[in-house]
């Protein structure tokens, strides 16, 4: 059975990922957007969430949830925009992808 190609992959590169690899750069992607969106509305005191969490006694627990929500969430997004930007038929160029249907499992007898 022949590899699928991906269409997103570095020039020159020799093995085309799998897509366990295609996901998890994705998601790597994803997850360093979300901790940095994180830290910019820190940083820049976005509707005063930096300084309820100075004046917070425990101030580790809701910097955590937002940095595991954000990185959550933007992973879980770029994973999504990933799998949605995947072509659904092969290129046309290569003729050697011609799509066949898999053969029906049996059915046991009675």
């Amino acid at each position: 059975m022949r590899q699928r190609h991906f269409p997103r992959t570095i020039p020159g590169e020799p093995n085309q990922p799998s897509l366990l690899a295609f996901l998890g750069l994705h998601c790597a992607m994803g997850v360093a957007a979300g901790i940095v969106f994180a830290a910019i509305v820190l940083l820049t005191d976005f509707v005063g969430l930096r300084s309820l969490l100075h004046e917070s006694s425990e101030p580790f627990v809701p910097m955590l949830l937002l940095f595991v929500g954000s990185a959550l969430t933007f992973g879980s997004l770029k994973m999504g925009m990933a799998i949605m930007s995947l072509p659904l038929e092969p290129d046309e160029t290569d003729k050697d992808a011609e799509y066949t249907e898999p053969p029906e499992p049996q059915q046991p007898r009675h």
